[in-house]
């Protein structure tokens, strides 16, 4: 027997820790499998309620997909053949001058300024035009230096005649010669003319200066018509010239005077408005043009005061349309006791009639406007059919179907892609904010909401 087989084991202190780290190696491949399966049990729940969730989620999917669409519809009916259209106006005076100048100068004298109340005739303002005076003075001299030359043909005739009777006389007793007589009548008819260019350039000359004078008259501005001045141009001094524009009433940077009240104008001295009478310009779109007539009431209301309404009624129109609005100008008169209207005013004018087919009145969303044509989808035994339609007066949210509609048809509110020609669907009533036929059709102009779509 060897040595080392009766050996003796060795010390305590070093097995102990041999047999702990066996211990802890036995630990650790216990913990690998229990980690494992608690893993596999987390993702195990998870995981099924996930996969079940899709599964759902799939099948309404397919069953949605495979169920009839659902679609919102009103029944539309013929509209009333009162009709009312409210079109925007502007309130204009009946009478107003532009006043201008007609002499050139400076501005002498101002005696009015805005808002105050004038009378016809009544002088505005005075310009200072020295040369015209001076034009007066000098046709005058003219004038009177003509009728002096009057006087002298006067007497140049008178003694031509004279003379003439005294010839002829002597003429006729044989004294004196037939060519002296002949003589003596050149001479009366040579004066006679004479003083007929000198009474022609006394007319002459008192034309000139009528003229003269009627030039310096426009020194003084004055107004043509009774009103109020709504606009002033111009100020004392300011140079005025004889196309009636006065310069420099443009106000200088830092200068501390008011600047013109009514410049962008057209330049004018002042601006007289006789605000008794007004009227209201109502611009009337080409389609609603044929039901504008002479005589028509109008009733008009304005923001600024709500809760009024003035009445008026269509006085004239231009009877023809604008090529660039595709507008008829109607001159609506108002009648307004108490002056409050003022020129410039927005007006919101209602006007009434009467239409022989006004048509049937849809909501704006239900018209779709395809590549060949308008259309409007409609429900008939729970099949879309694509109506062909021609519009009438777009309101904007709400159109007017003069052809292609029935009373009593189920018109689609707002269609989606599912709506096309043939498909079945099942349908309920439109909520009532989406029914067009169930708004107040007033309105006015173009440009209603049409959805674009490609079938």
């Amino acid at each position: 027997m060897s040595a080392g087989a009766n050996s003796p084991p060795g010390p305590p202190s070093r097995r102990q820790p041999e047999e702990r780290q066996r211990r802890r190696s036995g630990l650790r491949l216990l913990w690998i499998p229990t980690v494992i399966a608690v893993l596999a049990i987390a993702l195990l729940i998870g995981w099924l309620p996930h996969q079940e969730r899709n599964r759902e989620v799939a099948a309404r999917a397919k069953q949605e997909q495979n169920s009839i669409p659902v679609v919102e519809v009103q029944t539309v009916h013929s509209a009333s053949a009162e009709q009312e259209l409210t079109l925007p106006g502007t309130v204009t005076p009946l009478r107003a001058a532009h006043i201008y100048a007609r002499a050139s100068g400076f501005l002498k004298a101002r005696y009015v300024d805005l808002g105050d109340a004038v009378h016809a005739g009544q002088v505005l303002g005075l310009i200072s035009a020295p040369d015209l005076d001076t034009m007066v003075s000098q046709q005058t001299a003219m004038l009177q230096q003509s009728k002096a030359g009057v006087v002298t043909a006067q007497s140049v005739l008178r003694l031509q005649q004279v003379t003439y009777d005294r010839v002829h006389t002597l003429v006729l007793h044989g004294i004196l010669s037939k060519q002296e007589d002949d003589v003596a009548l050149a001479a009366v008819e040579s004066a006679q003319s004479n003083l007929q260019a000198a009474q022609n350039a006394v007319k002459a000359a008192e034309a000139a200066l009528d003229h003269a004078q009627s030039l310096a008259d426009f020194e003084q501005v004055r107004s043509p018509i009774d009103g109020t001045i709504t606009a002033r141009n111009v100020e004392v001094g300011s140079l005025v010239s004889a196309s009636g524009v006065a310069q420099g009433v443009t106000p200088v940077p830092g200068s501390t005077g008011a600047p013109p009240t009514g410049g962008a104008q057209g330049g004018e001295l002042f601006e007289v408005v006789d605000l008794n009478s007004m009227e209201v310009f109502v611009a009337v779109p080409e389609q609603d043009a044929v039901f504008i007539q002479k005589g028509q009431p109008v009733d008009l209301s304005f923001s600024e005061m709500p809760g009024q309404t003035f009445s008026g009624k269509v006085f004239r129109s231009s009877d023809s349309l604008s090529q660039q609005t595709r507008t008829l100008l109607a001159e609506v008169l108002v009648n307004d006791p108490h002056h409050r209207l003022r020129p410039g005013m927005f007006a919101s004018a209602q006007i009434r009639y009467r239409s022989s087919n006004p048509g049937i009145l849809i909501s704006g969303d239900s018209l779709l406007t395809l590549a060949r044509g308008e259309f409007v989808p409609v429900v008939e035994n729970n099949v879309i059919r694509m109506r062909p339609v021609h519009v009438g007066r777009d309101l904007g949210a709400q159109v007017f179907i003069t052809a292609g509609l029935e009373d009593g048809d189920a018109v689609v509110v707002s269609p989606n892609d599912l709506v096309k020609e043939g498909a079945r669907v099942t349908t309920r009533p439109a909520p009532g904010g989406q029914q067009g036929g169930n708004a107040d059709p007033v309105a006015g102009g173009e440009g209603g909401k049409q959805r674009m779509q490609e079938q």
